[in-house]
């Protein structure tokens, strides 16, 4: 009973440490996929919970927000254009429609 609790937190943990290597939340998600024995949705999950526990870590942190905008950027570029490559078009959808987003090039309603 203990391990079937620990595995949620192991995951979670699992999906930060592959965010803080650099990894795009494509790859982790499709990595955890391929490696942790859980669906892509499950996976979606784990990486949505590391993005909230880095997201109160910087908050807290008082970090610099354009810098970390920056980054996002750049890390949402890499992903549409590796997702390209890999034929991946709905990680394509998914990167651009973040990008639009962040850049608040979306139109209003």
């Amino acid at each position: 009973m203990l391990m079937a609790k620990a595995a949620p937190a192991h995951r979670e943990q699992l999906a930060l440490d592959l965010l803080l290597t650099g990894k795009s939340a494509t790859a982790t998600v499709a990595h955890m996929a391929a490696h942790c024995g859980c669906s892509r949705r499950q996976a979606q999950r784990y990486v949505a919970a590391a993005y909230q526990f880095l997201k109160a870590d910087i908050d807290a942190c008082n970090i610099d927000r354009p810098a970390q905008v920056a980054k996002l950027i750049h890390v949402l570029e890499t992903t549409c254009e590796q997702a390209l490559l890999s034929k991946q078009f709905n990680a394509v959808v998914a990167s651009c429609r973040e990008l639009r987003e962040l850049l608040g090039l979306a139109a209003d309603r």
